[in-house]
């Protein structure tokens, strides 16, 4: 099984990966390291991954391992099982990708892609099974608590019961940003 933690940049995947104790790839790493990309985007300083090549590794890993935590923004375009969408306030996200020296065009675009629920919908569309998980407000370790709750309740067959109260409370749709869509466009700058 493919579980994917998976969201817009700043979102908190890697912090909340670390802190669940959990053996998570880290996608951005294995496209670097592994060579899966096709050139380089300039204009946003990252790779290009070649998502046919990171698909196959990720599968031959999965292959090995009873379940296989896949981390990053790429990771439900893999086709996991479940997807676990983290997501944050606008407000909070434009913070913290200050704090990580985000340029401000880089920062307005992932504060916008936030808001429109870009990755959700992306998720929703490719996954069968879809968490949507607000970090807003909440400290990593509660949310790596949540984070393992979910993937217990999806691996051991006795949590049914569980695993639809979970999939009920975080399903896709339970978060809602569109209130900030319109401040958003009017603070066309993050300084």
């Amino acid at each position: 099984m493919i579980i994917a933690i998976t969201g817009t940049p700043g979102t908190g995947k890697t912090g909340v990966c670390n802190a669940s104790g959990l053996a998570c790839m880290d996608l951005n790493s294995v496209i670097a390291e592994q060579g899966f990309y096709t050139g380089v985007d300039a204009e946003r300083g990252s790779l290009i991954a070649d998502l046919a090549k990171l698909k196959e590794y990720v599968r031959s890993k999965e292959k090995e391992q009873k379940r296989l935590v896949i981390e990053g923004h790429l990771a439900h375009f893999l086709n996991p099982d479940v997807a676990i969408v983290l997501r944050a306030n606008p407000l909070v996200l434009a913070g913290r990708l200050r704090q990580k020296g985000f340029p401000p065009q880089k920062i307005q675009e992932n504060v916008e892609a936030e808001t429109l629920d870009i990755i959700l919908a992306e998720a929703v569309e490719r996954c069968e099974v879809v968490y949507e998980v607000d970090t807003s407000g909440k400290s990593v370790e509660e949310v790596a608590s949540l984070l393992r709750a979910i993937i217990d309740a999806e691996l051991e067959e006795e949590k049914e019961r569980e695993r639809r109260s979970l999939r009920e409370r975080y399903k896709p749709g339970s978060v809602d940003w569109t209130s900030f869509f319109e401040m958003i466009c009017r603070t066309a700058t993050y300084h």
